[in-house]
Order: C-alpha cells, then structure tokens, then sequence
C-alpha cells in the first residue's frame, strides 16, 4: 500500500489546503469526479470536527491525515490528540443509528449539528473510531472499484 501523510496546524483556515490534497488523491486514486467531491467533503467533515470538537476550536495542535492507497482502496487514518469523540456520536457515525432520514422532514427542522457525522457514513464504505492512548483514530476508507 502507497503511503502519504498530511498534517495541519487546528485552524479552520487551513481545511481548504487539506481539501485541495484529498480531491486530488481521489482522482489519483481512480475515483471519477463525483466520488471524489464526495470523499473530499467526508475528510472535510472529518478535520473541521476535529479542531472544533477535540480541540475545542484552539490553534497550535496537529490534525494528521494519513493516506494509504492500493488498488482496492483509498483509506483516510485522521489522527488528533483532542477530546474523544463522545459513545452516541461514534454510534452515529457507524452504524448510522439515530440519523434522520432527510428525505422525510422539512431540512430546516433538523438540527445543523450532527449533520457532518451523516455525511461521513453515507458517503464512506468502511468507517472505524477508537481512542489509542491520548489519540483519537478515525479511519474512513472508499472502496476503489476498478476492472
């Protein structure tokens, strides 16, 4: 498996460079467009939760992305060293528990919060979280469907 690590600095204004990374290695992952606008917004869903949740919004911490590419698939390990993400949000985020079915419901009566964690399981094939030490480990992974 390739290997490719980013690393940010927990500022909001520095999610847009790790975007420009991520739709990047999607196409050269083999993912058409869509899919990788999709991928991109998952991890962007994915960093922005971190510096506004583990790190509470606070400059000076690392946010890393580290990336492992085969032939098979495109996987995203996002490291940080914040708060642990709380059990009913990792829930959330797996197994899909408790998310509202968008369809059903007028949009503005679902609450903004929350709303990246769907975004993240709809979009990604396989989805991982555990606390290993004093680090947060989130893996997403897209399977990368080639003939």
């Amino acid at each position: 498996m390739n290997r490719l690590t980013l690393e940010i600095e927990s500022n909001l204004s520095n999610v847009s460079l790790m975007a420009v990374a991520i739709n990047a290695i999607g196409a050269y992952a083999g993912l058409d467009r869509d899919k990788s606008n999709l991928v991109e917004l998952a991890l962007v869903e994915a960093v922005t939760n971190s510096i506004l949740h583990a790190y509470h919004g606070e400059p000076s911490h690392l946010v890393t992305v580290i990336v492992w590419c085969d032939h098979q698939h495109l996987r995203f390990d996002l490291i940080d060293t914040g708060v642990p993400m709380h059990l009913d949000q990792v829930e959330r985020l797996i197994r899909g528990a408790g998310i509202v079915e968008a369809e059903c419901l007028d949009l503005s009566s679902i609450s903004e919060s929350g709303r990246g964690l769907e975004i993240i399981h709809r979009t990604m094939d396989e989805i991982s979280y555990e606390r290993k030490g004093s680090r947060n480990h989130l893996t997403l992974t897209t399977y990368l469907h080639t003939d």
